[in-house]
């Protein structure tokens, strides 16, 4: 959209047919998308000869929606500055990275920084209890969980949290050449498996940020005034 309006008030004649190709197309995938259902009826009420050719879905999910929520979702990750929403999201992470043990302190936990976490553990010259067991696997994904369970409860719709970090971060275990496949059990026990641990860590996070909410609004506090330290935030947990 951007490159499309930069070309037209730039006059770049060069290659405005190609961002008026794209500007249609946008318009068309929009159109589509919201009004799939509308235009099939219309189908099947004037065109009644032409209704066994038209299809009943589009690949891609397009046609129901998903694709412009998709877009507009983005946007609003963008877009949207939203301080005090910011806050309680990364007060959440510190809040169970610290209570669950975690040797980090991440305001932004993501399925990378989790995964490095979980791998430098079990090197042999690493001092820090390993993770990459039953106990710690669930730790890390309540604390990958815990932004998106503390945004969940205030909003019904997620711009500060990414709820797809957690199962990003077993994937990159399972991808990872520098882990043993024995440590993840959930391979042998199949996709099931993956899918309960993921909803009970959301189920821990939410349960965890419900009980705790007094601590986690003081650090949210402390993160808002914009002279909050680590140790401030760890003075809010254990109430100096």
């Amino acid at each position: 959209l951007g490159l499309c309006w930069v070309a037209g008030v730039l006059n770049l004649e060069d290659i405005t047919p190609l961002t008026n190709t794209l500007w249609g197309l946008i318009v068309f995938v929009g159109v589509v998308d919201n009004f799939f259902d509308l235009i099939k009826f219309g189908v099947k009420t004037f065109a009644k000869d032409k209704a066994d050719e038209f299809p009943e879905e589009l690949p891609l999910s397009l046609g129901s929606g998903q694709v412009t929520g998709t877009v507009v979702n983005g946007f609003n990750r963008l877009m949207q500055v939203d301080t005090e929403r910011e806050c309680e999201c990364e007060a959440a992470a510190f809040f169970a990275a610290y209570t669950l043990g975690l040797p980090c302190f991440s305001f932004r936990p993501n399925a990378l920084e989790a995964a490095v976490m979980a791998a430098e553990s079990s090197q042999p010259d690493n001092d820090i209890d390993p993770l990459l067991t039953n106990n710690g696997i669930m730790k890390i994904l309540v604390w990958l969980m815990a932004p998106v369970a503390m945004e969940s409860v205030k909003h019904p719709q997620l711009i500060q949290s990414d709820p797809r970090e957690a199962e990003g971060f077993l994937n990159r275990l399972e991808r990872s050449d520098l882990i043993d496949k024995n440590d993840l059990w959930w391979l042998a026990e199949g996709p099931e498996e993956k899918e309960d641990m993921l909803k009970w860590a959301y189920t821990e996070a939410d349960l965890l940020m419900r009980r705790q909410s007094t601590a986690v609004k003081e650090i949210t506090e402390r993160l808002a005034s914009g002279a909050a330290t680590v140790g401030d935030c760890v003075a809010a947990v254990e109430n100096y």
